[in-house]
């Protein structure tokens, strides 16, 4: 049976608001990068469905990266600086049946899809998803296996799913949130052809930034930022 989607409340900042508090400051950069102009295909909620394993041999892994995508919107909505506006995970399974799970999610809208960091994107997956982006976590893995968590990173881990029994996979769920956060700041619209235009902007500027938080007052300091999260540069 289909879990039920989970919701919560996300922190997506307006770039025109202006002044913040708390956060620490990134090096400054020259001008922004202009985005490419798109029209706003959101509506208001950024949906961000995933495709991890919860059967088989790398449920283990599966449960990490679930795990990981909630301790992403946790950390969002740990700045209470700004008006919120809601966000959607949809986890479905990688290792059931693939083109149920595709189908599902396109019926349902998302606006992102975040592919098990474990194992290649199928060649099919796009074709499946439609005009939705989808992004292979993988790549947030450097040297392309994503490793076991740190004991810092895994006590968090655990917060969110006490039970777990491996943590690999998890750093990169959480990157990717991250990641889709922030390219829906920079583009303000929470649509995947948006957050497609945004994500380059989100890690190939000069200001470095290893949060959320930090990210979020370099782009208000109209900075180009390169969010180095819990997997560091992009490899």
């Amino acid at each position: 049976m289909p879990r039920r989607p989970t919701i919560a409340a996300v922190l997506l900042l307006a770039l025109a608001l202006t002044g913040c508090t708390g956060a620490p400051a990134a090096k400054p950069s020259t001008a922004p990068t202009p985005v490419a102009s798109t029209s706003p295909t959101g509506d208001g909620t950024l949906s961000i469905g995933t495709l991890f394993p919860m059967t088989g041999a790398n449920a283990a892994s599966g449960a990490a990266q679930v795990a990981g995508t909630q301790i992403a919107v946790r950390d969002i909505l740990a700045d209470q600086t700004t008006p919120t506006r809601p966000v959607q995970l949809i986890h479905r399974n990688s290792a059931g049946d693939l083109a149920a799970a595709y189908a599902d999610l396109a019926a349902r809208g998302v606006d992102l899809v975040l592919w098990d960091a474990t194992t290649a994107l199928p060649a099919d997956a796009e074709g499946f998803i439609g005009n939705t982006l989808v992004v292979a976590l993988i790549d947030f893995a450097n040297g392309g296996t994503p490793l076991a968590a740190d004991e810092g990173f895994t006590a968090r881990l655990k917060t969110a799913d006490p039970g777990l029994t491996a943590t690999a996979g998890g750093a990169e769920a959480y990157d990717g949130v991250i990641t889709a956060a922030l390219a829906a700041v920079i583009t303000a619209d929470d649509g995947g052809v948006s957050l497609k235009a945004g994500w380059p902007q989100v890690v190939s500027g000069s200001a470095v930034c290893a949060s959320w938080g930090e990210c979020v007052f370099a782009l208000m300091g109209k900075q180009n930022v390169d969010y180095q999260g819990i997997t560091g540069r992009r490899s």
